[in-house]
């Protein structure tokens, strides 16, 4: 499956600029990982070459909405990989202004929670476009918190081996990771809840990527323990092939179009399940994310409920993000090796 998910990406029509999704480049940008990535730092190069002058990289497919800022981790990957400086000193500044522009343009309440404005924005958009449809709005998103959060660490590494000054960097990632604990931090569900900032008002139901904070470092140990035991308790479930965008809130029958699996959140929970600790967890959730895809081929999601005869697959196959993100998990995540070192 690893070599049929390689052929896949490197065959991609047209590479990261032709992806039909933001996070469709951020997943087939972690598969060139594992490819000749010198097109990818070029098609990098160019994409912060388009930053408006506030810092914002525009949607290409949504121009509306700015593409999340997941660019510093693609970056880190490849540098990991490679780790030639002169890449990253080329890009660094560029980054940092994409940081800056969600902080001074997108915190409306200075609390170190940049808003989202479009479904686009967000890690998987159906969610929010069954909450706002269309319209525009202002949510402290978790998952999208978590991503950034990421995203500030791969930076201040990135700026650490360039000898950069990493002040106001850390003091937002120290802002941020206070505030989603401080304000996004759900006691009674033992989750993080996204929070609709016009309205005043967390959002309801229980989403895959409200926990993805646990990916970023966000939660202490102990959270992280409770955190890891709602999951595994509303998500780790055998009639499912891995963990689905969201849970119903009611008892919904088989054809629930809630019951979606994304195989890059998944990828997401993964790491955050490693970084804590939780193995046979993460071990469960690799196996079964595999085996899903094995069975059924590269497509963007999956129908959550597991059919042992039918086509599970959503969308068209022989999907170059699917297959980017197996090729990642099957080579063991170079953020896997980052987060053993530290338990």
């Amino acid at each position: 499956m690893a070599q049929a998910a390689l052929q896949i990406v490197q065959s991609a029509a047209g590479g990261l600029q032709h992806c039909t999704s933001a996070m469709e480049q951020y997943a087939l940008g972690l598969g060139h990982t594992y490819t000749d990535y010198t097109e990818a730092w070029d098609w990098l190069q160019q994409t912060l070459a388009s930053q408006t002058e506030q810092g914002s990289i525009p949607n290409v497919q949504h121009p509306q909405a700015s593409t999340p800022p997941f660019h510093s981790i693609l970056a880190w990957y490849w540098w990991k990989k490679n780790p030639d400086t002169a890449r990253i000193e080329a890009c660094f500044d560029a980054l940092l202004k994409t940081h800056a522009y969600w902080y001074e343009q997108r915190d409306p309440r200075e609390l170190g929670l940049p808003c989202i404005h479009f479904a686009e924005e967000s890690l998987w958009p159906k969610s929010l476009r069954s909450v706002y449809g269309a319209h525009s709005f202002q949510v402290q998103d978790p998952g999208f918190l978590a991503l950034f959060c990421r995203a500030n660490e791969c930076l201040a590494d990135l700026g650490e081996a360039l000898g950069k000054d990493l002040s106001t960097l850390l003091e937002w990632q120290e802002l941020t990771v206070f505030g989603l604990n401080e304000d996004l931090w759900d006691d009674r569900t033992h989750t993080y809840r996204p929070y609709d900032v016009v309205q005043a008002k967390h959002l309801p139901g229980l989403y895959l990527s409200n926990y993805l904070p646990m990916w970023a470092g966000v939660p202490d140990q102990e959270q992280a323990e409770r955190l890891g035991r709602s999951l595994v308790k509303g998500f780790f479930r055998e009639d499912y092939w891995a963990l689905p965008t969201q849970i119903p809130q009611e008892k919904t029958g088989e054809m629930d179009p809630s019951l979606a699996v994304s195989p890059l959140l998944n990828r997401l929970m993964y790491a955050g399940l490693i970084r804590y600790g939780f193995v046979e967890n993460a071990s469960y959730l690799l196996k079964k994310t595999l085996l899903m895809v094995g069975s059924y081929g590269f497509y963007p999601a999956y129908q959550a409920l597991m059919h042992p005869y039918d086509n599970i697959g959503i969308g068209s196959g022989n999907d170059e993000g699917t297959a980017a993100i197996v090729l990642d998990m099957t080579n063991g995540l170079l953020e896997k090796r980052s987060f053993e070192q530290h338990w």
